[in-house]
């Protein structure tokens, strides 16, 4: 606007957006490659086994409030089957979650004794 308040014309300009890119360095042939844009981005994504598996480890961490040990291989492994079976229903997951051992057997924090 000019000192009288007249507009001096249109404050944006259009400029053409590069959305595409590259997945490297993850070890999945899958995901590896370019990318153009982010819907494919999420479908690749959304197509992982490796993707489905990081995502079953990180709910185990949130619900376990812990970090996955050697034994709870049974838990993540019984975990991301009823996910798949239930066609990735979340509720699968975590009902597979709170009634596993890794969960039903857990000595909380507060109760564990300090070294």
């Amino acid at each position: 606007m000019d000192k009288k308040g007249k507009p001096l014309g249109p404050v944006m300009t259009a400029a053409t957006l590069d959305t595409s890119g590259l997945v490297a360095f993850v070890g999945d042939k899958e995901l590896d490659g370019p990318v153009g844009g982010p819907v494919e981005f999420m479908k690749r994504l959304a197509a992982s086994e490796r993707v489905e598996q990081v995502f079953v480890r990180h709910a185990f961490r949130y619900w376990m409030a812990r970090n996955e040990s050697p034994g709870d291989a049974a838990t993540l492994q019984a975990a991301d089957k009823a996910y798949k079976d239930a066609g990735g229903s979340m509720k699968a997951l975590v009902v597979s979650l709170l009634s596993s051992e890794s969960f039903l057997y857990r000595v909380p924090e507060t109760v564990a004794p300090k070294k």
